[in-house]
């Protein structure tokens, strides 16, 4: 029994870490007002009489509690202005997926050059921390299957470009170079169809609304 006890102990302090690690500043500077608290308040109830105690408290707590008031429109605040941002960074993503989809197969038949720039100031301003788990797990699938088809498109581009810089007089390398493009083309008419399909299906998360 005692031996359960002693390993329950150092799980508990694991704990206790990593929730003191995680929280806010402003949630540490609340806790540290409130320990404070408390011991004045057994200092003066146990040093001074009950209606000096009640006096000071009273002016005191007054302090705290506007103190206490400020923090949390300061959270609520900020809050307001996280889930603003969030807003407005998940309509330009759902806008950029869009114009996305619209480039590749089936959509269209032309290799356009794929851009993800607002995922990628997503990331660089930092503002991908307001976003949830499933939501960074599902997008960072889809633009990393996005870089992939940009990548299959470039080779496609160079294929052609290399193909037209070849005379005709040189056949064989023509009819060598063509294949290649043809395998190229057609490996990215697959994944641009598959890419288009991910599109489609994360565009109808309830998460857009």
């Amino acid at each position: 029994m005692s031996e359960s006890k002693e390993k329950k102990k150092p799980c508990i302090q694991k704990r206790l870490k990593t929730w003191l690690f995680n929280l806010k500043p402003e949630d540490k500077i609340l806790i540290v007002v409130s320990v404070c608290a408390m011991f004045i308040y057994f200092v003066f109830l146990f040093f001074y009489s009950s209606a000096i105690f009640f006096s000071f408290l009273t002016s005191w707590s007054a302090g705290i509690l506007g103190i206490l008031i400020g923090f949390a429109l300061d959270r609520k605040i900020e809050q307001i202005k996280d889930n603003r941002v969030k807003k407005d960074f998940l309509k330009l993503i759902y806008g950029e997926l869009t114009e996305i989809r619209g480039k590749i197969p089936p959509q269209s038949q032309s290799v356009l050059m794929l851009y993800p720039e607002v995922w990628d100031s997503l990331i660089s301003s930092g503002v991908i921390r307001l976003l949830s788990s499933e939501q960074v797990t599902k997008l960072s699938k889809i633009y990393r299957n996005i870089k992939g088809t940009q990548y299959e498109a470039e080779w496609v581009r160079r294929a052609v470009e290399e193909f037209n810089n070849v005379p005709e007089s040189q056949r064989v390398r023509r009819q060598w170079l063509q294949n290649r493009y043809l395998k190229l083309w057609l490996r990215y008419l697959e994944s641009g169809k598959e890419l288009s399909k991910e599109i489609e299906d994360i565009l109808k998360e309830d998460w857009w609304k």
